[in-house]
């Protein structure tokens, strides 16, 4: 899916075979669809590549392995095209596409963008794969982070850069490029989405959060805070667990005697999700209550409601399940996901107002009822009684 006025893909051939490089250059342009272009850069030798890498952006490589001109041992064993792999993966992201004699080499590296295509199959194997790969959207949105970056810094950084004056106010730039970069991509993820997905996946109604804008994925290495999503056994139970021990907690170094996690069950076993499947129609309002954190018949605060994607089912956490576990016991439990901010937060302060509930007998409505009838009864006035002189 292209913009209206058609990309122009860049792309990196490292191939040292004139006949292979003459191949590719004449099949290129029908490597995608119009209005859509492609720009190509050809290096026969891999140590340029690899320094062009560190210049310039690509949006697909279309890397040979070995140098044709070194017939060593090693340079089988070893084959040269794997360095310029690295190097691009130090550097930046890009699809890679092996055309190679050598496939055998790099095919446990195949992934959904990094392709490998036996020099025997031909180049149209190479457009099958190179199409894949563009409609995967990855190198558009590759592409938009870094334009997003780049508007940044020339619009706001470049122009405003005498304004920051001291050390202190330059360093403070590190964290406005952060938190800018967050909020322009949040802008853009429904245009992002509906590209990548297309028009028969539903998205999110503007004025509402989509389910993938809970969760920070994968949680940050060596982070362990409150929202936290484990998985792992407990007392012989394998389930998921939310974290719920405040973060500072977890930097206080030998006050963290247990951590508190709560139980997240599977809605696909909660009552009102088995009701449903057996009517979708008449049965849907429970089910709905329950992902909108209402549930019927029950104190409103216990249950919270964590949407399903690819990496995590439906769940809902059950702030009344609570397990205490060492921190020894906690380290052992995997990293799914974490509460981005202010998710997480909410999540705590909904637990917090469960347990810190104060209850009461409630009031006896009876009596509140027959005082206000009593009072809503019209009064006697003067002129309804007979005048004294009458009597």
């Amino acid at each position: 899916m292209s913009d209206p006025i058609g990309t122009n893909w860049k792309f990196l051939i490292v191939e040292d075979n004139e006949t292979v490089v003459k191949e590719l250059l004449e099949a290129l342009p029908g490597f995608v669809d119009p209005p859509d272009t492609i720009e190509s850069e050809v290096f026969d030798a891999f140590a340029d590549a690899k320094d062009r890498l560190k210049e310039a952006r690509f949006d697909v490589l279309i890397l040979d392995l070995k140098d044709d001109s070194d017939k060593g041992l090693e340079a089988a064993s070893n084959p040269v095209g794997l360095e310029v792999f690295e190097a691009l993966k130090s550097t930046r992201f890009a699809p890679v596409i092996f055309y190679t004699a050598l496939a055998h080499k790099v095919r446990s590296q195949e992934t959904s963008f990094v392709r490998v295509v036996e020099k025997t199959e031909g180049i149209e194997k190479v457009k099958k794969e190179v199409r894949q790969v563009l409609q995967t959207q990855l190198p558009y949105l590759a592409r938009k982070i870094e334009d997003i970056q780049r508007a940044y810094m020339w619009d706001f950084v470049g122009t405003n850069w005498k304004e920051f004056k001291s050390a202190h106010e330059q360093a403070d730039l590190a964290y406005l490029l952060a938190r800018r970069l967050t909020v322009s991509l949040e802008g853009e993820a429904r245009k992002l989405a509906r590209k990548l997905a297309g028009k028969d996946v539903p998205l999110a109604d503007p004025a509402k959060v989509h389910p993938m804008q809970l969760y920070v994925v994968p949680p940050v290495d060596g982070c362990r805070l409150a929202g936290g999503i484990l998985q792992g056994d407990i007392g012989g139970e394998t389930a998921f667990w939310l974290v719920l021990t405040p973060s500072c907690d977890f930097e206080q170094e030998g006050r963290l005697l247990h951590v508190l996690l709560a139980h997240c069950l599977p809605l696909a076993k909660e009552p009102e999700f088995l009701s449903w499947q057996q009517n979708p129609v008449t049965n849907a309002g429970p089910l709905k209550s329950l992902i909108g954190d209402h549930r019927e018949k029950c104190q409103p605060e216990r249950f919270k409601f964590l949407p399903g994607t690819y990496f995590l089912p439906d769940l809902v956490v059950d702030f009344q399940q609570l397990k205490a576990v060492t921190p020894e016991q906690f380290e052992k439990l995997k990293p799914i996901a974490s509460l981005d901010s202010p998710y997480a937060e909410a999540a705590l302060s909904r637990f917090a107002r469960y347990f810190g509930r104060l209850g009461t007998l409630d009031i006896d409505k009876v009596v509140v009822l027959s005082r206000l009838q009593e009072g809503a009864k019209p009064a006697a006035t003067a002129q309804d009684d007979p005048p004294s002189s009458a009597k």
